[in-house]
C-alpha cells in the first residue's frame, strides 16, 4: 500500500511539473513576441523615411536663406518626435495634431504656423507605419456624423 501512495505522489509531481513546463513555454513564447514588437519599435524609430538627398539639399538651402516655408525638422524626423511624446505621455490617446503640439512643448520651440499642416501630415504617415508594425494602436472617435478624430497611443505590452 505504501508503494502505491509513493507512486501516486510521484505521478502527481510529474503532472505538476509538466503543467509548469507548459506554462513557462507559453510565457517564453509571449516574451519572444514582445521582444519582436520592441525590436520593430526600435527599427521604426531609427529609420528616417522622409530623408532623401533632394529634401536634405532643399532644407539646407532654405536654412541658409532663412526661408520660413522650408520643411520643418519635425516633418523630416517624425518618428523621433513621436517617440519623445510617447515617452512623456505613454498611455495617453492623442491625435496627430495633439502629438505635434506636445512635441513642440517638449522641445521648447514652435514652428511657424504655415508648417503645422505638413508636420501633422508627416506625423500621421509615421503613425500609420508604426501601426502596421504593431507598435501603436489607433482608435477612431466620431464627434459628428461627418467628423472623425483618429487617436493614437503606444501599444501596451502585457507582461
Amino acid at each position: 500500500m505504501a508503494r502505491m501512495t509513493g507512486e501516486t505522489l510521484i505521478r502527481q509531481k510529474i503532472a505538476e511539473l509538466t503543467q509548469q513546463i507548459t506554462h513557462f513555454e507559453q510565457c517564453i513564447e509571449k516574451a519572444k513576441e514582445h521582444q519582436v514588437t520592441l525590436q520593430q519599435a526600435l527599427v521604426a524609430l531609427q529609420c528616417d523615411p522622409f530623408s532623401s538627398p533632394i529634401k536634405k539639399e532643399r532644407k539646407r538651402k532654405a536654412k541658409s536663406i532663412g526661408d520660413v516655408s522650408a520643411i520643418s525638422i519635425y516633418a523630416y524626423h517624425p518618428s523621433d518626435y513621436i517617440a519623445k511624446v510617447f515617452k512623456h505621455y505613454p498611455n495617453q490617446w492623442m491625435s496627430a495634431k495633439e502629438m505635434v503640439f506636445k512635441a513642440f512643448e517638449i522641445e521648447g520651440k514652435i514652428e511657424h504656423k504655415s508648417q503645422h499642416h505638413s508636420i501633422v501630415t508627416a506625423f500621421s504617415h509615421a503613425l500609420r507605419r508604426l501601426q502596421e508594425k504593431g507598435i501603436v494602436e489607433r482608435q477612431v472617435l466620431q464627434e459628428k456624423s461627418s467628423v472623425k478624430v483618429i487617436q493614437w497611443r503606444l501599444k501596451e505590452i502585457a507582461t
